[in-house]
């Protein structure tokens, strides 16, 4: 069978071939429209592009990296890796590969990101959640990479950043939970030192605020993201105050494990504590009880991921962006009124 070319390409869609290879190439010049009419002509016909032969044309390279936290440390992220199938999707529409690196950042060396990209001659690199320690930033600052980081904030030339806005998942979880009457919340964080659990404890504070609710400093405890953690956590809350009726977990996996062990003490979910996750993990609706959270829409995060990361690489300026998030009813918070 003969392979699909860039001619077929552009009599399937009535375009130049020009047009065409600027659309596979993802260069300036092509709408949106274009590009997507002319990458599903492309699926269609099983056209396959010849990454090497691009590589050496255009002395180029069409590898892309993700760089994650070492799974061995504590911060696990499910809710990133629910991303990866859309990540990796869009940048092969993008004619990109993809290559993992997991790295430990309070232990890496002064010029492991430079070694990274270099070694592995990546075109632009994508950086997950709870790499945010100043030994990472400042090796980002120096590169000329092009870089998307997800969850941070950081403004470079050759650097963007998207997101969740997580000021209003938290206020989504606190609205909530006052319109069902609960005042007394609890509030079970990560890692202060990440940028993600910063923005969601000061969007706890403003949300019970806004609703007249007490902010009380020993009702937040700052976990680690896990499963274990977070029902540790939830049991040492409850346990230094009986009168929490609500707990506002930063994470399913926390979450789901606060469920896990009030249930082994004894408690009743949620006819003695309501609770509420946050990522929306695609288990919360099969878990007992399914799970309340804030639902973050991973398929949209991933796509811009890719989106903002291409303009980079065609030579854009680097720009933030933010998802709003939305609330996922479940049956592990009920109403006190």
């Amino acid at each position: 069978m003969t392979k699909a070319s860039i001619k077929d390409i552009a009599r399937k869609t009535n375009l130049s071939t020009s047009t065409v290879s600027r659309a596979l190439n993802s260069q300036y010049g092509v709408s949106k429209q274009t590009r997507i009419k002319v990458m599903e002509a492309a699926k269609e016909l099983g056209y396959v592009p010849n990454l090497l032969a691009k590589e050496l044309v255009h002395n180029k390279s069409n590898l892309v990296g993700l760089l994650i936290k070492d799974s061995t440390m504590g911060e696990a992220r499910p809710a990133f890796f629910e991303m990866l199938p859309y990540i990796n999707k869009t940048l092969a529409l993008y004619g990109k590969n993809t290559i993992i690196s997991a790295i430990d950042p309070l232990s890496m060396e002064d010029n492991e990101l430079e070694t990274i990209i270099k070694t592995r001659n990546l075109s632009g690199l994508i950086i997950f959640p709870g790499l945010q320690y100043k030994s990472i930033l400042s090796q980002i600052k120096k590169s000329t990479l092009p870089i998307v980081i997800i969850e941070e904030d950081l403004m470079l030339k050759h650097c963007s950043c998207i997101g969740t806005d997580e000021y209003h998942g938290t206020e989504l979880a606190v609205k909530k939970l006052f319109q069902l009457g609960h005042k007394e919340i609890g509030f079970i964080n990560g890692p202060d030192n990440i940028g993600i659990c910063q923005k969601r404890l000061i969007g706890f504070k403003n949300a019970l605020e806004k609703y007249g609710l007490q902010f009380k400093e020993e009702r937040v405890i700052y976990s680690d993201f896990s499963g274990i953690g977070g029902g540790e956590s939830a049991l040492s809350l409850i346990k230094a105050d009986s009168s929490i009726s609500a707990i506002f977990f930063a994470n399913d996996l926390m979450a789901m494990g606060g469920v896990s062990t009030l249930t082994e003490q004894g408690f009743n979910i949620p006819k003695d504590i309501s609770i509420i996750g946050y990522d929306g993990l695609y288990m919360t609706p099969y878990y007992n009880p399914s799970l309340a959270t804030i639902k973050i829409n991973n398929q949209e995060l991933g796509i811009k991921t890719v989106e903002v990361l291409i303009e980079l690489i065609n030579g854009g300026k680097g720009k933030s962006l933010s998802i709003k998030p939305t609330f996922q009813d479940g049956k592990s918070i009920k109403s006190l009124i």
